[in-house]
């Protein structure tokens, strides 16, 4: 079997580490697996080459001009049996490729929940009928395409995100520490609610002083000017309420796993998600979380057995909801983490995730091209 794993970059996002999870998985059950990217980032190059897996950059195809033609010529030159595309560019891509002369086998990508079903999103879902599988990371995503798009429900399949239970996991008991480490692991952006949360931290910080909040999600090279000028009001508005010792907002990190071992809770005060790579690996790593009430984020989250789910929208509640985690004992605490952990290993195995991809590649290579 020959697949082909396309996505715009290998940059340090959700999209492009389960990407690059699944092409390491794939290569583990002797699939022929390559990765194409058309964007010269590779925060996830490394783990590529030591999983022996060869990653392709399409040469010109970041120009967006010549994107399709370059793709094209590279998907029709390379033959794969199936392709996978993640994220709505690719996704795009790979359907319009599929159009004009393309005779791989398909299967489509929804890394989010939709919010507003604007034109790009019309056209995309009418593309995917050329798709064989629509695969959303999210079950709200899942139930909105078969509500939204009928005739696709017999081939949308719901696969959630994996978590390394190896890298991603605490030994032994956890202990709180005396000034509890909340742990935010999101970019720092509109709709994962930076601004709303430090209102939320002020409020909370009105009231007690035994917490540091840290969430790592700047980046040196914002994405866009909007998205940089967001950094610079969310990091003075820190300065502005004097959370500058108590709000912490830090780079992005590939050693993310510490911070999660070295953390007391994690939080995710986002306005929506898919299924946020981040919960999991906190689950994973045994911490009790904090979380908006959207999405998949309940199926995971379990108000009086694991964390405490919250209104994205109400500063008010989100300090409430971490004033209550923070007054757990340490009984509860523990059981908390416990808790976490184990949902995680029946819910987000690396197993799980790539049998379920298996079991649709297989009958697409059985039954030919």
């Amino acid at each position: 079997m020959k697949v082909a794993l396309l996505i715009d970059h290998l940059g340090a996002g959700g999209a492009q580490r389960q990407l690059v999870g699944l092409a390491r998985m794939l290569k583990e059950k002797d699939v022929d697996v390559t990765v194409y990217t058309y964007f010269p980032v590779f925060f996830y190059g490394d783990e590529l080459r030591q999983c022996g897996v060869p990653c392709v950059l399409v040469k010109d195809a970041d120009n967006h001009r010549k994107r399709f033609f370059r793709l094209r010529k590279t998907l029709l030159d390379a033959q794969p049996d199936v392709v996978v595309a993640y994220l709505d560019t690719p996704c795009i891509m790979a359907c319009l490729v599929r159009c004009l002369g393309g005779k791989f086998r398909l299967i489509v990508s929804e890394r989010n929940t939709t919010q507003v079903l604007t034109f790009r999103e019309r056209v995309k879902f009418w593309l995917y009928r050329k798709a064989d599988y629509i695969v959303p990371n999210s079950y709200a995503q899942g139930e909105w395409v078969r509500r939204q798009y009928p005739r696709y429900e017999a081939k949308t399949f719901v696969i959630p995100n994996f978590v390394d239970m190896e890298r991603f996991s605490y030994p032994g008991e956890r202990q709180r520490g005396v000034k509890a480490v909340i742990l935010v692991v999101a970019s720092v952006w509109a709709s994962k609610n930076t601004k709303g949360f430090i209102e939320a931290v002020r409020l909370l910080a009105g009231r007690r002083d035994d917490f540091v909040v840290k969430w790592f999600g700047l980046s040196i090279s914002a994405s866009s000017e909007q998205n940089k000028c967001y950094m610079e009001e969310c990091q003075k508005l820190v300065r502005e309420y004097g959370l500058a010792e108590r709000f912490l907002l830090l780079p992005k990190t590939k050693d993310i796993d510490e911070e999660y071992r070295k953390a007391d809770f994690f939080c995710l005060p986002s306005f929506y998600e898919g299924t946020p790579n981040v919960l999991c690996e906190a689950m994973a790593s045994s911490l009790p979380v904090i979380c908006s009430r959207v999405c998949d984020n309940p199926r995971y989250v379990c108000e009086g057995e694991n964390g405490f789910l919250f209104d994205p929208h109400n500063a008010e509640d989100m300090a409430d909801k971490l004033e209550a985690a923070l007054n757990l004992t340490h009984t509860q605490y523990v059981e908390y983490g416990t808790k976490s952990r184990t949902l995680a290993e029946q819910t987000m195995s690396e197993d799980v995730f790539v049998n379920r991809y298996m079991s649709l590649l297989q009958p697409l290579f059985t039954h030919g091209r």
